[in-house]
């Protein structure tokens, strides 16, 4: 399917690019900065910017089968001065009803249209099991969801199925919630809001699964609660992320205090709701994560990767001996190593890695991650650099790459960069079940002697692994595993 994309670049929709796009469907995203789409959104997604008129946006649309609607400025976490109030109505309401329509227009308008909502809808409802066919609640989120859905339903038409989306509480490790709060756990001191609200949660997976859900289905319109089966009270939810961050304080917040903070933008933390998803679950729907526990120990244990202190006398013979390779003086401090399995072949999982273009996307955004020039065709010798932002640093990148096997395994070694030594091996290889096995091994050196030692066990280390997981979820999404 052609399918074009407002707010591709963010939480929600950088994720669910990557994963339509592994399914083989064709990905145009509409956005504001064009050379941070590329970075982000990788190899193959067609990107074209801002100022688009309305000629050219109804021909994008002729020529999709699929709108989904992502965009809007982020609600949580700022105070709602009248300018802010502005900006999140007009980066959802204008938007949408520019595309809305632009659709009732088209002479072969689009099969379905999905645009973002938010279970704000309901309000400030503590008393009621959220339905989809529920009245809207009271309050500024309850009329910015309501004038954001009937913005949506403009695009009415027999050709045009709408599915409009009202989400919950979206986890996962980089964006959201999760982003803002985790740290906190990690250091040592857990949260919970005080007046213990229920929490309608969903993660990130099953969000963008909601989606393809809803692409795929076509019973399926008008709201749907994107919400898992279990919303939980937010101790609860406290005493959960305590128990995989091993936080050794739990604190209560009162109410007041966070609207001390936030004024009236306090009420996306402070206002409980009960919501169903049993709509989606009777068109067939199953959660992957219906547990928070489950949910929660996906984005914050760092299970799935390990550093340890590298030890050359213990060097695997079935790995590249790197100090006799390529004369490097420093032999290494730390081993990482990250495995993942696909189902796939190891032709097109080795020119996924091997495309400098999809660099960005195998990165967390929050690392403002840039190509600043990379050949026209990848062998060994090849030299590629990039700028990174690293602990409140910004750093240009070169590496060169210094072995080169197609189908099976390349390297790269930092020649300039944040680190004294930076080793990395992409292996791929099938195994005995079809599948194929994804390995990175990194071997590094930290710079500064004992306080680079320190700041490595203090927070390097967590940076690290936090990056490895992330690539380990985008390649899951992008391989459709």
């Amino acid at each position: 399917m052609n399918i074009f994309i407002t707010g591709g670049t963010g939480f929600i929709g950088r994720q669910a690019v990557t994963s339509l796009y592994g399914k083989g469907h064709s990905i145009t995203a509409w956005v504001r900065d064009t050379t941070r789409a590329k970075n982000l959104l990788g190899d193959g997604i067609r990107v074209i910017g801002p100022v688009l008129e309305d000629t050219n946006l109804q021909l994008e649309l002729e020529n999709a089968d699929v709108v989904i609607n992502l965009a809007g400025k982020p609600i949580a976490g700022t105070r709602w001065t009248r300018k802010n109030k502005k900006e999140i109505r007009d980066s959802r309401i204008n938007i949408t009803k520019r595309l809305a329509n632009t659709i009732t227009k088209c002479k072969t308008p689009p099969s379905v249209f999905i645009s973002a909502s938010a279970v704000g809808f309901y309000g400030n409802n503590s008393h009621d099991i959220l339905t989809e066919d529920l009245n809207k609640g009271s309050g500024y989120l309850s009329d910015i969801c309501e004038e954001w859905e009937k913005a949506a339903l403009e695009a009415s038409l027999p050709e045009t199925r709408i599915c409009l989306l009202r989400t919950g509480l979206v986890l996962g490790r980089e964006g959201g919630f999760l982003q803002s709060v985790a740290p906190l756990f990690e250091m040592g001191i857990g949260i919970y809001i005080g007046s213990n609200p229920y929490i309608p949660w969903i993660h990130l997976s099953d969000m963008v699964r909601i989606i393809e859900f809803c692409i795929e289905n076509s019973a399926i319109a008008g709201a749907v609660n994107c919400t898992s089966p279990k919303p939980q009270r937010a101790r609860e939810f406290g005493i959960a992320m305590n128990n995989i961050t091993n936080a050794k304080l739990l604190l209560s917040v009162p109410p007041l205090f966070i609207r001390i903070i936030l004024g009236e933008a306090a009420t996306t933390l402070t206002s409980g709701q009960y919501t169903s998803s049993a709509k989606i679950e009777q068109f067939g729907f199953n959660f992957e994560y219906s547990e928070l526990s489950e949910a929660l120990d996906e984005e914050l244990s760092y299970k799935y990767a390990s550093i340890k202190n590298y030890n050359i006398k213990k060097i695997d013979p079935n790995q590249v001996p790197i100090t006799e390779a390529h004369n490097i003086k420093n032999v290494g401090e730390y081993e990482l190593v990250s495995e993942v399995r696909v189902q796939s072949d190891t032709a097109t999982v080795f020119s996924f890695f091997s495309s400098p273009l999809n660099l960005g996307l195998l990165t967390p955004s929050w690392m403002n991650f840039q190509i600043l020039s990379i050949p026209d065709s990848i062998s060994t010798g090849s030299k590629i650099t990039y700028r990174i932002g690293l602990w409140l640093l910004g750093f240009n990148w070169l590496t060169n790459i210094v072995i080169w096997k197609p189908n099976e395994m390349f390297v790269d070694l930092q020649e300039k960069g944040p680190y004294t030594l930076w080793w990395h091996e992409h292996m791929v290889k099938q195994i005995g079940d079809g599948s194929v096995l994804i390995r990175d091994r990194v071997i590094y050196s930290i710079p500064l002697g004992i306080l680079g030692r320190f700041m490595h066990r203090l927070f390097i280390k967590k940076t690290l692994l936090r990056v490895f997981n992330f690539r380990r979820r985008v390649i899951l999404a992008r391989f459709n595993q």
